[in-house]
């Protein structure tokens, strides 16, 4: 089986290669009169710079399967080369780097047929590149670009022999909130090994929405590991077929949160107060606290596939304040639309019934890229009857 891993390592390499090939093809016409190696690597980042960095994502990714390997076999199986190196193994690379071509480059050469070449090039890859820029940006806005303290528990949940398929769908999720390189190489070890034909689609397509052109595994391939005859029928013949929809409604949340442990190791470091009127703002304080290392909880990113609005109830409630209890602090973002929100008259009054503290922000100074807080003093909103006034605001917007 061994051999079937490095085939398809092997078949990946040679797909890398061949699009260089490609690559390098359109970008001859604009090296300069001399060149080296280092000006066509630097049209390939240039012109296509998402592909070179799925390139980059994949040698990580490579390296890091060989330190284990290493570890506990004492041999590497894989040594991809960096991309820089692998370039050179590129048929075209090669070709245009030989003596010969580059003399006869240096004496076909004019500035006025590079420049138009660049602008010609330029025309048809801008329009691909901000394509797959705008492709990224939605799946990051979807994501906390950190790494919180309880991600390394969540893999290690998910990783445990007698975690279920439906937990790991769950734990799935709760990653999928969270952007950095430790989960986007979990990731790729799933869309590598995951023998669970629904996980493995889930990695695959994860990926995919980071443009990151991750290769699927046939079933046939996978790898079973297990000396145990009885697990070994039960991860060929049956887990791999076994799928769980999980129910999008805040009680399912309220259920997950009171019995799963990927829910109770949560930790948050500031609950975000806010209207969601005022999200694209909420967006940019977000990303703000992600780059100090923060992690923020915002109901429409931790818990948008459970809270929805026209499924408010009870469950909705208990939902928020366990947020709040695993929160440390909270942020209010302060505008008219706050203000005058019975949803952030709620979060603020339990809030400070916790005996947390509560900062505040207003949305002119989001605006203005000045992410500083200051504690609230203010207590204009405490309110006794708060809890049933957010009632009450639900079966309004459930009628």
């Amino acid at each position: 089986m061994p051999g079937v891993t490095k085939h398809i390592f092997n078949h990946e390499i040679c797909d890398i290669l061949s699009m260089f090939n490609c690559q390098i093809k359109t970008i001859e016409p604009l090296l300069p009169k001399e060149y080296s190696s280092g000006d066509i690597i630097a049209l390939l980042k240039e012109f296509y710079p998402h592909e070179w960095h799925s390139v980059e994502i994949k040698y990580v990714y490579y390296q890091t399967k060989d330190r284990y390997i290493k570890r506990k076999f004492g041999k590497n199986r894989y040594n991809m080369k960096a991309p820089e190196v692998l370039l050179m193994d590129a048929s075209r690379c090669k070709k245009i780097l030989s003596k010969e071509y580059q003399r006869i480059h240096c004496n076909n050469y004019t500035e006025e047929s590079r420049v138009l070449a660049r602008e010609n090039l330029w025309l048809k890859r801008k329009p691909k590149i901000e394509k797959v820029n705008q492709k990224i940006e939605k799946a990051l806005s979807k994501t906390q670009q950190v790494t919180p303290s309880f991600i390394d528990q969540l893999i290690g949940f998910y990783e445990r022999k007698n975690t279920s398929q439906k937990d790991r769908r769950y734990i799935l999720l709760e990653l999928k909130k969270y952007y950095s390189d430790k989960i986007i190489q979990f990731f790729f070890k799933l869309n590598d090994t995951e023998l669970n034909k629904q996980l493995r689609w889930e990695a695959f397509y994860h990926l995919q929405s980071f443009n990151y052109q991750p290769r699927a595994r046939r079933q046939k391939y996978m790898q079973v590991h297990t000396k145990n005859k009885k697990r070994k029928k039960f991860l060929k013949e049956v887990y791999p077929f076994e799928t769980y929809e999980i129910p999008q409604n805040p009680n399912e949340l309220e259920y997950r949160i009171e019995n799963s442990k990927e829910q109770k190791i949560k930790e948050y470091d500031y609950f975000i107060s806010h209207s969601s009127k005022d999200s694209t703002h909420v967006q940019k304080l977000i990303r703000a606290e992600n780059q100090d290392g923060k992690n923020i909880f915002c109901d429409w990113i931790n818990d948008v596939d459970y809270l929805k609005r026209h499924l408010l109830c009870k469950a909705t409630l208990k939902v928020l304040e366990k947020r709040m209890e695993q929160s440390k602090a909270m942020i209010f973002v302060v505008s008219e639309n706050s203000l005058h929100s019975i949803w952030c008259k709620y979060e603020l009054n339990y809030f400070t019934e916790l005996g947390k503290p509560i900062y505040c922000i207003s949305k002119e100074a989001i605006d203005r890229n000045h992410f500083h807080i200051e504690e609230m003093n203010d207590t204009w909103f405490l309110d006794s009857d708060y809890k049933a006034l957010a009632l009450i605001e639900g079966e309004s917007i459930n009628v």
